[in-house]
């Protein structure tokens, strides 16, 4: 099956990461930390990527796609598998984490449903991203905290 392109933007990395939210839930972020590539909380997730200084000495932003699908060939390195829960009206925003909008310096898409939604995201490369790839995964249940 073919995922569905749903946004293609390119993201300033401020503090070397990018933040991925439900829009009426955006929350600040812990653990596990950057050797694993994110921390999130319930409605947010900070993806690390490369450095302000990388960025700004490649002359080059951090790419972020969102699709909705089950294919994860060629999306690169699985660093977050779980859950967002998102209010309503559902929206997920790609921020810069200085900015207070999604569409000032990022972007956003509507979600199919409020409540606990399965989200995927892949870095390229796995340190230092320069690309993130997002899998909304409506096939897939939430996901069962043991």
């Amino acid at each position: 099956m073919t995922n569905e392109l749903l946004l293609d933007i390119e993201v300033f990395p401020d503090y070397g990461q990018i933040e991925v939210s439900d829009i009426g839930g955006r929350e600040g972020t812990q653990g596990p930390g950057r050797e694993y590539g994110v921390s999130y909380s319930d409605h947010t997730v900070d993806v690390f990527t490369m450095s302000v200084e990388e960025s700004l000495a490649r002359d080059q932003d951090v790419r972020v796609r969102v699709f909705s699908g089950s294919d994860q060939s060629d999306l690169g390195t699985l660093v977050f598998d779980r859950n967002l829960i998102f209010s309503d009206p559902p929206k997920l925003g790609i921020y810069q984490p200085l900015a207070d909008d999604p569409e000032d310096g990022g972007g956003s898409v509507s979600i199919e449903r409020t409540g606990p939604v399965r989200i995927q995201i892949f870095v390229d490369p796995p340190h230092e991203a320069d690309h993130v790839n997002i899998l909304i995964r409506y096939d897939l249940p939430p996901f069962e905290i043991a």
